[in-house]
């Protein structure tokens, strides 16, 4: 009896550190645009509200107005309302904030495995191994290689690591999916964060840098084109689904590798290249194309 009794005091111990865990990592969830959450004042069934964060990183909350949100953890953000309302309308205010829809976050992954397209986090990052678990898992085919293309993120977009987990910071990094997949090597689950593009090379495709280009950030269907010899910025765009509601396409840059194997940074105004202002930029095979969004 005795046995079972600590059994399940372990169980119990085990049960609660995991949803203390959970607990944990919503609070420190970093807020973005699109992402929506619900706001409860207990008590206060006036003030509760289910909102999304505008693209200018706001929610409109009572007669607080406009409220800075994106960037912020959700303990954080919590706090400050709860201060705010403590200040200056309610006594000792109890509020609950849970992230309703994550949206804010998005990652593409293409190439050899089962379910290839766009996923959402649900947390400030992931790993490449998660990631390809969450698609589907390798599909028979997959290479040897691995690549992750990380565009610039934006401050509210940029998670808050503890100094053992330092971001890299290169554009494109490479993963060797035999150490990791065949041999265990968790040095090469390297994380991802939102924003990148991760593309899984099949037996196919080894040569990646030799037959695509990436058109990335405020596109409506980011990820690989198909290089062929005349292909330009904007056509690469077109192919990507055009650009979204909230581009803007006057600073568009195009990323390279040169020969020498340093990184150069094109910049691009596509908006003046549709309009025939000014010529199109002809990409080269392992370009990259980003699209970033306007704050307006």
């Amino acid at each position: 009896m005795n046995g079972f009794l600590r059994k399940s005091a372990a169980v119990g111990l085990i049960l609660g550190l995991l949803i203390a865990g959970a607990a944990n990592a919503q609070e420190d969830y970093v807020l973005g645009r699109g992402d929506r959450i619900s706001i409860e004042v207990v008590g206060e069934k006036d003030l509760n509200t289910e909102v999304q964060i505008s693209p200018q990183g706001t929610i409109t909350f009572w007669v607080l107005g406009d409220l800075q949100v994106a960037g912020k953890s959700l303990g954080s953000f919590k706090n400050e309302l709860t201060n705010i309302l403590a200040e200056k309308y309610l006594q000792k205010p109890v509020v609950k904030i849970e992230v309703k829809d994550y949206h804010s976050k998005e990652v593409v992954i293409q190439g050899a495995v089962m379910k290839p397209g766009n996923y959402y986090l649900t947390t400030n990052w992931t790993t490449i191994l998660r990631l390809i678990s969450e698609a589907g898992g390798a599909a028979t085919n997959i290479g040897t290689k691995a690549y992750i293309m990380r565009s610039y993120l934006s401050p509210d977009q940029q998670p808050a690591l503890g100094e053992s987990q330092v971001r890299e910071q290169a554009n494109r990094i490479e993963v060797d999916l035999k150490k990791l997949l065949q041999q265990g090597d968790i040095t090469e689950d390297k994380p991802v964060y939102g924003g990148d593009f991760v593309f899984i090379a099949s037996t196919e495709s080894e040569e990646l840098s030799k037959n695509f280009v990436w058109v990335e950030g405020a596109v409506r269907s980011p990820g690989k084109i198909n290089y062929q010899p005349g292909l330009t910025a904007l056509a690469a765009c077109i192919q990507a689904g055009d650009f979204s509601d909230f581009a803007a396409p006057n600073k568009a840059t195009i990323t390279r590798i040169g020969p020498d194997g340093k990184r150069m940074v094109i910049k691009v105004k596509l908006k003046k290249v549709r309009k025939g202002k000014i010529p199109d930029v002809p990409l080269q095979p392992g370009d990259r194309v980003t699209v970033p969004e306007s704050i307006f």
